[in-house]
């Protein structure tokens, strides 16, 4: 097959496979992958198309293929990580994504997949490092939509570290992160809805309590008062969920 024809070829299983035809799609990779069996790139497409036709399995035995052709293909273990993560063995996902990550630690996509990954298998100090790596080279820049777009994912890193902090009980630096999520959305301008932040709000007040420091406690609560009217009532309930240390929504039962 002449480079022309390739081309040709690629190009219209891509856009097979982007309208939903993708019995002709893997048709065409099939016979790409025929001329050229020893190409990584070519049995990893022909994988993920596999994949996103919901057949895993094909999709497995594919990019399992495409490894032993070429182990540092980062994008290889990524697709492995999701088909993992969807047949729901979430130890056997994370293994993988790490080993995409391990090639390259600006590898986005798969850290947001190993941050919630780790969120729900309460693997805090795993969605630190991964925030904190992301946090490493993603700038605070609203300058162009792109910029804009890659703020947006620091912004929630900085949501799940506070989350993060909590669970592991360092109270302290956990109200810094909290704090500074709101901090960051003025001064980034990013959109702000009406009672965006009165989880926040509550997690600090509630947080302040277990620190004992009454000024920011009082603060807090003239907060919840004014800015959410909150009664006396729902104000007991937070001190009480404070006592028992319930400082985050998500951690109610």
């Amino acid at each position: 097959m002449e480079e022309k024809e390739l081309k040709k070829q690629l190009s219209e299983a891509k856009k097979k496979r982007n309208n939903g035809e993708f019995a002709e799609a893997l048709a065409i990779l099939h016979q790409v992958n025929n001329e050229f069996p020893q190409n990584v790139t070519y049995r990893y497409l022909l994988a993920s198309t596999y994949y996103e036709s919901m057949n895993a399995e094909a999709a497995k035995r594919y990019v399992e293929e495409a490894i032993e052709l070429d182990g540092s293909f980062k994008e290889n273990y990524e697709l492995l990580g999701d088909i993992f993560e969807k047949e729901g063995n979430l130890k056997k996902a994370a293994e993988f994504y790490e080993k995409a990550f391990a090639f390259d630690h600006q590898y986005l996509s798969v850290s947001e997949k190993l941050i919630q990954l780790y969120i729900t298998t309460e693997n805090y100090a795993g969605v630190m490092a991964h925030c904190n790596t992301i946090m490493s080279y993603i700038p605070v820049d609203v300058s162009t939509a792109k910029a804009r777009a890659l703020t947006s994912i620091y912004l929630s890193c900085v949501l799940y570290k506070g989350w993060a902090l909590v669970y592991l009980n360092n109270y302290e630096d956990a109200v810094k992160e909290i704090s500074r999520r709101k901090e960051l959305y003025i001064d980034t301008k990013a959109p702000i809805y009406p009672r965006m932040f009165k989880d926040d709000d509550e997690a600090l007040y509630k947080l302040y309590i277990k620190l004992n420091d009454l000024p920011k406690v009082e603060e807090y609560k003239g907060k919840l008062i004014s800015e959410y009217n909150y009664t006396g009532e729902q104000l007991e309930k937070l001190q009480a969920e404070a006592a028992q240390g319930i400082f985050l929504v998500r951690q109610r039962p």
